[in-house]
């Protein structure tokens, strides 16, 4: 069940995604690593972030970097601002771990060149077993 999620800046351009931001995925309780990615202990592995345009409320995804099949648990993030203009960005060599019940997904680098987001936004985490909307004031993620 989530129960929060947010965005840290690795040092890149504010309100762009970029190499070595930082999605943070709270659940309520420790999930299963098995439950998100047939196989998998939690610790450090290779998965492909992907945002896609949806108008002025971008859709970002986490996808198994093997298959290129979205990581079906954990659902997907509407991320109340625009971050790619008429196109899709792949972020290949993204890193996922999980601690507890925080899992994180730390960007490689960006496929194409993405939009900067201007103006502040709250995230909706949408998965099968539920939805959690970003905690804290309205912000530009990334």
């Amino acid at each position: 069940m989530p129960a929060d999620i947010q965005t840290t800046s690795g040092g890149g351009p504010r309100g762009k995604p970029w190499a070595g931001d930082a999605v943070v995925f709270t659940f309520a309780s420790p999930p299963d690593p098995s439950v998100i990615l047939a196989g998998w202990d939690g610790s450090a592995t290779t998965v492909t972030l992907r945002i896609t345009d949806n108008g002025k409320n971008d859709v970002l995804t986490i996808l198994n970097a093997t298959t290129g099949t979205q990581l079906a648990a954990l659902g997907s993030v509407r991320l109340g601002g625009d971050y790619v203009d008429k196109q899709t960005v792949n972020v290949p060599g993204s890193t996922m771990s999980l601690t507890g019940n925080v899992l994180r997904v730390v960007l490689g680098t960006p496929s194409v060149k993405s939009f900067a987001q201007q103006k502040a936004g709250t995230m909706i985490w949408t998965t099968p077993s539920g939805a959690a909307t970003e905690s804290g004031p309205a912000d530009n993620e990334f």
